[in-house]
C-alpha cells in the first residue's frame, strides 16, 4: 500500500504564484565588487579625493565586465561613498560629510570584526545611543504620565522574557525605548530611534554581537523605570548615560579592537589603480 501522502492539484493563482518566485541567490559579484570597493574606502586605504581608475582599467583589476562594475558603482553612489564628475571621472567621497545616520549600520555591515575601522564605527554608535538614551529618560523623567509608565513597565516585562534570544531582545529592547521616546514628549528622539529600529532586520549578525550579554542589560531596566517614575531629569541623565558608558565599556573588552595593519587594498602604492584628484587636476593622468 502507498503511503505516500496526496495533494490536491495546485490552482491557477498558487502555479502564478510559484511562477513569479525566483530562487534565492547567493551573494551576487556585484555584491562582492561593491563590498571590497566599500571595506577599501571606510577602511582608508581609498582616501577621500582619490579618483578611481577608468572602467577599462578597474574592471580588468577586479576582473569583472563593465556592465557589473557600473552597478557595483552605483551602488556606492548612493550610499554616499563615491561621486561622478564629468570629466573627472568616479571620486572617492568623504562618507562623513556625505551619509546620514540611516547609513551607519550599513557601513559597519561593510567592514569585518577583525578591521579596526569596523570597532571605531560600532564605538560611534554606541556612544550615539547613549546620547539618545540619556536624554530620552531624562525628558521621560519630566514629562512621563502615569499612563507612559504602565507602558515602559510593560516593555520591560517583554525583555525579560527573551534574554536567550539576541534579535528578539533587540526589538523589544527598541521598543522599550520607543515607549520611553514618547514619554519624552519629543519627536525629534523618536525619529532619531528609528535610525536603530530597522537594525535587527536589515543586520541581524551586527545585533547579536552588540546584544551578546542581554540579561546585564536586562537587569537595568527596573532601575530606568525608577529613575523615570523619580521626575529627577538631572539625575536621570547622568545615572543613565554612567550606566550606559560601563556596559559599552565591558563590551569593549570583550570584543577588543585589533590592531590597526596596513593592508595592500586598491591603493597600493605602485599599483596605478588609484590616482589623486590632485593629479587630475594637474593633468597628470
Amino acid at each position: 500500500m502507498d503511503d505516500t501522502p496526496s495533494y490536491p492539484p495546485l490552482g491557477a493563482d498558487a502555479i502564478e504564484t510559484l511562477a513569479s518566485i525566483a530562487p534565492v541567490a547567493r551573494q551576487s559579484v556585484v555584491d562582492a565588487v561593491s563590498d571590497r570597493l566599500r571595506g577599501d574606502i571606510l577602511s582608508g586605504r581609498l582616501r577621500p579625493g582619490t579618483r578611481l581608475p577608468s572602467e577599462r582599467e578597474l574592471s580588468l583589476a577586479l576582473g569583472v565586465n563593465r556592465l557589473t562594475l557600473r552597478a557595483s558603482l552605483a551602488r556606492l553612489e548612493a550610499l554616499g561613498l563615491v561621486t561622478t564628475r564629468h570629466g573627472a571621472g568616479t571620486i572617492v567621497a568623504s562618507w562623513r560629510e556625505r551619509a546620514g545616520l540611516e547609513m551607519l549600520g550599513t557601513l559597519v555591515r561593510g567592514l569585518k570584526l577583525a578591521d579596526p575601522a569596523w570597532h571605531d564605527l560600532v564605538r560611534s554608535a554606541m556612544e550615539v545611543r547613549r546620547i539618545l538614551a540619556a536624554e530620552a529618560v531624562a525628558l521621560a523623567a519630566a514629562r512621563h504620565t502615569d499612563a507612559d509608565l504602565v507602558a515602559i513597565s510593560e516593555c520591560a516585562q517583554v525583555l525579560s522574557e527573551h534574554v536567550d534570544d539576541p534579535i528578539a531582545f533587540a526589538r523589544a529592547d527598541l521598543a522599550f525605548m520607543r515607549a520611553v521616546c514618547k514619554a519624552a514628549r519629543n519627536v525629534g528622539l523618536e525619529l532619531f530611534l528609528n535610525t536603530f529600529a530597522r537594525w535587527p532586520e536589515e543586520h541581524p549578525q551586527l545585533v547579536s554581537i552588540l546584544y551578546d550579554d542581554c540579561a546585564r542589560v536586562a537587569a537595568l531596566y527596573p532601575t530606568v523605570i525608577d529613575i523615570i517614575r523619580s521626575n529627577d531629569e538631572a539625575t536621570a541623565r547622568l545615572i543613565i548615560r554612567q550606566a550606559l558608558e560601563a556596559f559599552d565599556e565591558a563590551w569593549s573588552c570583550r570584543h577588543p579592537s585589533p590592531p590597526a595593519v596596513e593592508a595592500p587594498g586598491l591603493a597600493a602604492a605602485g599599483s596605478g589603480i588609484a590616482r589623486s584628484d590632485a593629479d587630475v587636476r594637474g593633468g597628470r593622468v
